[in-house]
């Protein structure tokens, strides 16, 4: 076959759109990625908590204290007379039955046990108004009924009332009277109570093809341990690792266990594959740390953190806490301090934070009734693809967190009031926290490469009377 014509060369200067239209120009690409949205991986609660201790079985406690000093909550059936006896009846949550454990009859009646004894001085609240020194009732214990739950009291003075109490009233207990030659009182002790939580199975992973992993692309990635390569899978890996990471921490703040039977029953995620869940930090503050609801309209002010610091008190808490914000409530509290500020409230010589108040009112720390606070964003309340999402209210919201330490009554050391626990080897102490890069071409001829990680963690907390949470009512 005869070779066909070919025109040859062109009359015409050597221009841009000769050059464009052979496509022969190099596109002028930056070989840098830019990350217009930072890093985006949400480490927030886990660089704030720090420590973390291995355990070689998916559910983990601790045991803590419960309150030493006995307090007295009942009703009774009617005032009495004057300087009269009155019988009160306690609440269910003072009363206790102690049944038999093996090895003894586990059938036979268990004992019944109350907090008040006989002798013990009691100060009792007036019907109206709050209980002082001289408007309240001092009375004595003189009978204990366990089995029935009620205990008899009369006033010390003869002239003294005590009144009706419908609704279960606090009592407190202000000491013991005994007189001479008198008997020995009645033992009393002290719970200690499990707080348990469980590892969670957490997993990831990506995959690419065989031609894909080779292909050379115009920028520059970074894969998840550093390394630098102009091929997209490096992307592709080190995003699914940060978005492992960063599940984990929304977890270890929002998880709650699984009670519902029907998930638990699912083919997919429990019968086949049964499923532990860790209970997350704000789940665990609401339960049972304290809460701090502030109104939209006037926002966390003054009386808001006056109430906080007393119930702080009240729970014994820490001096040296961390708030830890969303923006919006940040910003608020920055404004309500610069308003104290300004109208002389606040005078920088009585504070530890004259070098963190900067010029346009941002307070990184400020002290209240002998409480100090730290304050840092904690941007994991911001961030626009989960906790900030539109109709979200987690901007607005606070943690606060004990700076100090505890002891771990278990293994009698101190701690930290939050840290991780990851499954261990018993064996030789390493924790299993695994990778894999698999080529799926050995395994069953498909033309892939698969990326795995899997974690198995927890979160601990302890003493969570010291934590509070602020949130709008």
């Amino acid at each position: 076959m005869p070779i066909g014509y070919n025109e040859g060369g062109y009359v015409t200067p050597n221009t841009y759109n000769w050059v464009t239209g052979m496509d022969l120009d190099k596109p002028a690409i930056d070989s840098e990625l830019t990350e217009p949205f930072g890093d985006q991986t949400l480490d927030g609660m886990m660089s704030m908590i720090g420590a973390e201790k291995g355990v070689s079985a998916l559910e983990y406690k601790h045991a803590e204290e419960k309150r030493i000093y006995p307090k007295l909550k009942a009703t009774n059936g009617g005032a009495g007379g004057a300087g009269e006896a009155v019988t009160f009846t306690l609440v269910a949550e003072a009363t206790k039955t102690i049944a038999n454990v093996s090895p003894y009859d586990v059938a036979a009646t268990g004992k019944d046990v109350v907090v008040p004894r006989k002798g013990e001085t009691l100060m009792i609240k007036p019907a109206t108004g709050l209980a002082t020194v001289d408007n309240s009732i001092y009375a004595t214990v003189t009978a204990v009924n366990a089995g029935a739950g009620t205990f008899v009291a009369i006033p010390l003075d003869s002239g003294d009332v005590i009144p009706n109490m419908a609704t279960a009233q606090e009592i407190i207990i202000i000491g013991n009277a005994n007189g001479e030659g008198s008997v020995a009182v009645a033992g009393r002790q002290v719970e200690v109570e499990y707080k348990t939580n469980q590892l969670q199975t957490f997993r990831g992973g990506t995959e690419v093809t065989g031609d894909a992993r080779n292909i050379v692309t115009w920028q520059e990635f970074t894969g998840k341990n550093g390394e630098k390569g102009h091929v997209n899978y490096l992307h592709g890996e080190a995003a699914e690792y940060k978005n492992f990471k960063s599940q984990m921490e929304l977890t270890f703040l929002l998880g709650k266990p699984l009670t519902n039977t029907d998930l638990a029953n699912d083919s997919f995620f429990g019968t086949e594959h049964p499923v532990s869940m860790t209970k997350g930090l704000i789940p665990s503050i609401l339960d049972e740390g304290n809460i701090s609801n502030y109104a939209a309209l006037t926002g966390w002010d003054k009386q808001d953190a006056k109430a906080l610091v007393e119930t702080l008190d009240k729970q014994k808490g820490d001096k040296k806490n961390m708030i830890c914000p969303g923006i919006s409530l940040s910003m608020q509290i920055d404004d309500t301090l610069a308003d104290y500020r300004t109208s002389g409230s606040i005078v920088y010589g009585n504070f530890t934070f004259d070098q963190n108040a900067k010029a346009n009112f941002q307070f990184d720390a400020f002290n209240f009734g002998g409480y100090e606070f730290g304050k840092k964003v904690f941007n994991t309340f911001n961030d626009l693809q989960s906790l900030g999402a539109d109709g979200y209210g987690f901007p607005n919201e606070a943690m606060v967190i004990p700076m100090g330490m505890t002891m771990d009554k278990i293994d009698n050391v101190k701690t930290q009031y939050l840290r991780t626990r990851f499954l261990e080897d018993p064996r030789t102490g390493a924790r299993d926290r695994r990778s894999s890069i698999i080529d799926k071409f050995q395994v069953n001829g498909t033309d892939t490469f698969q990326v795995n990680y899997i974690d198995k963690k927890g979160l601990e907390t302890f003493a969570l009377n010291k934590f509070a949470y602020i949130k709008q009512a």
